[in-house]
């Protein structure tokens, strides 16, 4: 959450970007919280990807290393992390896993703190560190949609290894308080670590004013970065304590010089690296950047909340549930609708190529981009109320 609340606002000068996003010439793209649109520099940039490899063979690598660090520098930028303290990987799971890997579940903190409704990719990961004694602790929720800070708080105690919670959560786009979650980790002593997967290049972040100890996120939702490029910023102060179990090569301080075992640490990002990088997905990512951080996240902000208001009030008007909060600083970039019959009606509209997610117990999920126009909305609300009512 902002100090200072962002004003929703309707920004026709946006529009200029959807040429860059070949997807918007015959779809009504409103699933940005979930995959978002491919820009058009992807191809080239796997093109130039190609060309230096056919040209450079092995040397290749060279070139690729800084492709790592500019990458993942460029992500931190999203929640305002310091350079230089940003690892890359294909996923989130595998950095919950690392982060794991260096907690000690023998003695008295052990505790592993998270909503009931973290993603269950993040779950599944911390539910097998129960076997090497991590007692796992799932804060739960009265409607399936939000869960309590209070219950947060509450639940984080001196015996609390690690809160790895989420900025929203995934299912209502419920924004959660990660600044007075952390401030309660610090107060007893334990870290935190927070996904940001759902509202990186939605949400306007500052970690430095949250506190947190490390931040994870991916790049294939709101970034529009494709699959592949997941990274873990962490405090250099931290950084230097952590001795991942889940590593590999790259991780060395000089990788290149094939040392056997065991690991000699890199002192820098790079510790949380692992084995070989993928280094095209990172060539992509790369670029999709580019037109977010010339817009900027607040920017993106405002225009997206005045779109998802459109939502909201077609949704009200025509009786169906909203499952999303209503505040402006209480929900992330998408809406979520619901009513009798939701699941039909989204393979319907998918099959309209009205794109967007549905999920149980939460309805169709509509996620508007900077790229998205207040027509497209509306177009996308009338058939969504015309189906409803059939």
């Amino acid at each position: 959450m902002t100090a200072t609340p962002i004003v929703p606002r309707l920004d026709p000068e946006l529009s200029r970007w959807r040429a860059q996003y070949p997807i918007l010439a015959d779809t009504l793209y409103m699933n940005s919280n979930s995959m978002g649109a491919m820009h058009r520099s992807a191809p080239e940039a796997l093109a130039d990807y190609a060309a230096g490899w056919a040209r450079d063979g092995v040397e290749s690598w060279d070139h690729w290393t800084k492709v790592v660090e500019q990458t993942a520098d460029a992500a931190a930028r999203f929640f305002g992390g310091s350079a230089g303290n940003t690892a890359l990987n294909q996923n989130v799971a595998y950095f919950e896993a690392a982060i794991a890997g260096c907690l000690d579940f023998s003695g008295p903190r052990r505790r592993v703190v998270m909503e009931a409704l973290q993603f269950p990719n993040v779950i599944y990961v911390w539910e097998r560190f129960r076997e090497l004694g991590a007692e796992l602790v799932l804060v739960p929720s009265d409607d399936g949609m939000t869960v309590p800070l209070e219950r947060m708080l509450e639940a984080i105690d001196e015996r609390t290894a690690i809160v790895p919670c989420s900025h929203a959560i995934y299912v209502s786009g419920a924004l959660q308080d990660v600044g007075a979650i952390c401030a309660r980790a610090r107060e007893v002593g334990a870290l935190t670590m927070i996904d940001v997967y759902q509202t990186a290049g939605a949400v306007p972040i500052d970690v430095a004013a949250w506190g947190a100890d490390m931040v994870v996120g991916g790049s294939h939702k709101w970034l529009c970065g494709g699959p592949g490029t997941a990274f873990l910023w962490t405090r250099p102060q931290l950084r230097a304590q952590l001795r991942p179990r889940n590593t590999g090569w790259f991780a060395h301080a000089q990788p290149f010089a094939f040392e056997p075992a065991p690991i000699r640490y890199a002192d820098d990002a790079w510790r949380l690296m692992s084995g070989t990088p993928s280094i095209p997905a990172y060539c992509v990512a790369q670029r999709a950047y580019e037109p977010l951080l010339e817009v900027g996240v607040p920017r993106i902000r405002a225009h997206n909340l005045a779109l998802c208001q459109i939502i909201i009030d077609r949704a009200d008007a025509a009786g169906l549930t909203v499952h999303s909060p209503r505040e402006h600083e209480r929900r992330t970039g998408f809406v979520a609708v619901d009513f009798p019959g939701s699941e039909a009606v989204s393979k319907q509209l998918i099959a309209e190529r009205i794109k967007h997610d549905w999920r149980p117990g939460c309805g169709l999920r509509l996620g508007p981009h900077f790229y998205n126009t207040e027509e497209e909305v509306h177009r996308t609300m009338d058939r969504v109320v015309a189906l409803a009512r059939r």
